[in-house]
């Protein structure tokens, strides 16, 4: 073998680890998640899939794209152009957003991959950081939910815009940051990632970066004028010393794998002692370093909390999929504590993948078989209707799981009016869930209705089944 042949030899095998190391994460997301391809619409996305139907019947497509919504959000990009463009051009047919939600994640954990690189000079730390952040099971529903893309956009408008600021590409971050806040109130948070940024890593930068806070303010304030938050219900907000205690629920939530017990046979207090575990090992973690005046751990535990800092004043609504972009940062954390004690990291770096990646392959797989139950039940209405336009359609044998995954999210409404009712006594199988705000008297017509629309020959009684 010749000297050349070696270093050509060599030189390939440099750019094959390259290739990998930007590949594995995005294989590892698909290996994950890959029933979130799969996946149906569900819940949720029935609300916004009839954004298209309100263009359709009259409404203007500028009050359907930019009108805020009754939660006081207002999200153009990431919810309405999502649910007015993919449905107009592929109707009933998810895969393509699901792809799209991949493709942007994709994009999202090779720009963690990127900044970690640029901030620790390692390769592994850069290779384990998307990594964690694949396997933490708290993205499941991001990763199957139409409904939650908003989150899965948003955080990568961030990790984008960040990006930029590492490379001292001002018009470029600018624009990733403009971008943002099509996607989701939340970023309004960038000037503060930023300003933590540059005060910790580049603090000749910070001059760069105040006129970001300006125009967040203006944000801020013309949302609450144009889409305020509402005063009551789960969507309220309540700012003073509970919001701690969000803060904490949330930590300890972001380690504790979802339904545990039911996917791998651990018992409860694993999942419960990893809650607990994992955030006093990293909290001590940065202790150490702030100690030793090294300020990197910092900064990623900084950024977990401004990210998590927008949804901390809604303490009647603390979900899952709120934690989407916040992981990011936890993430880059746990993969630099990693790659400074790399010895003592192997054991709960497997441990967490063994605790984590199992979950959330099967809460992916349970999603998406929900998913199918609500598919197969809302064709069969559709063909339903399609054959019979001017009947109302009475549902018998309708289980709880087809209830919550599809009907309670009215999914067959034209004018504005449902078109499908469940069969008297159906409430007896359904399982209750009062704090929805789902009022199940809606989904029933009174017995003179029924004789009514009976006696005009327009009732249709339809096996869910």
């Amino acid at each position: 073998m010749t000297a050349g042949f070696r270093i050509a030899l060599a030189k390939q095998a440099k750019q094959m680890k390259r290739v990998l190391f930007w590949v594995v994460p995005g294989l590892f997301l698909l290996l994950v998640y890959r029933q979130g391809l799969l996946s149906w619409f569900q819940q949720d996305d029935f609300a916004w899939m009839g954004l298209l139907r309100e263009v359709r019947e009259g409404d203007s497509p500028w009050r359907v794209l930019f009108h805020p919504s009754q939660h006081g959000t207002w999200r153009p990009l990431g919810e309405r152009a999502y649910f007015l463009f993919f449905p107009w051009v592929f109707g009933y047919e998810a895969w393509p957003m699901r792809v799209v939600a991949f493709l942007t994640q994709w994009g999202s954990l090779a720009l963690a991959q990127a900044m970690m690189l640029r901030l620790t000079g390692s390769w592994g730390a850069a290779l384990l950081a998307p990594v964690l952040w694949v396997a933490n099971s708290k993205l499941i529903i991001p990763m199957i939910s139409n409904g939650a893309y908003v989150h899965v956009l948003s955080g990568f408008f961030l990790l984008l815009a960040l990006w930029f600021l590492m490379q001292g590409r001002w018009a470029a971050m600018w624009a990733a940051f403009l971008a943002g806040f099509g996607a989701m109130e939340m970023n309004v948070v960038f000037p503060a990632l930023a300003t933590l940024y540059c005060l910790l890593v580049e603090r000749e930068k910070p001059r760069r970066v105040v006129w970001l806070w300006p125009v967040s303010a203006a944000y801020y304030v013309l949302h609450m004028a144009l889409a305020p938050k509402m005063a009551g219900g789960s969507y309220a907000m309540h700012f003073g010393a509970g919001m701690a205690g969000t803060f904490v629920r949330y930590l300890r939530w972001a380690f504790l794998p979802d339904n545990l017990a039911a996917f791998t046979g651990l018992p409860r207090w694993v999942g419960t002692a990893s809650g607990i575990v994992f955030p006093l090992l990293l909290l001590g973690f940065v202790g150490a370093q702030v100690y030793r005046k090294q300020y990197l751990g910092l900064l990623f535990l900084g950024w977990f909390v401004i990210l998590l800092a927008p949804v901390l004043p809604l303490s009647g609504h603390v979900t899952d999929y709120y934690l989407t972009a916040p992981l990011a940062a936890l993430s880059m954390l746990g993969a630099l504590a990693a790659s400074r004690h790399p010895r003592a990291a192997v054991p709960f770096v497997t441990l967490y993948l063994m605790l984590m990646v199992p979950c959330a392959y099967r809460g992916t797989e349970w999603w998406r078989s929900r998913s199918l139950v609500a598919e197969r039940l809302a064709r069969r209405v559709f063909a339903a209707h399609e054959a019979n336009p001017n009947a109302v359609i009475i549902l018998e044998g309708v289980t709880s799981e087809q209830f919550w995954a599809a009907l309670a999210h009215y999914p067959f409404v034209e004018q504005r009016k449902t078109y499908v009712y469940l069969a008297p006594g159906t409430d007896a199988h359904i399982e209750a869930h009062p704090e929805s705000g789902v009022r199940m008297q809606e989904f029933f017509l009174t017995p003179e209705e029924m004789e009514r629309l009976r006696g005009e020959g327009r009732l249709l009684v339809l096996n869910a089944l």
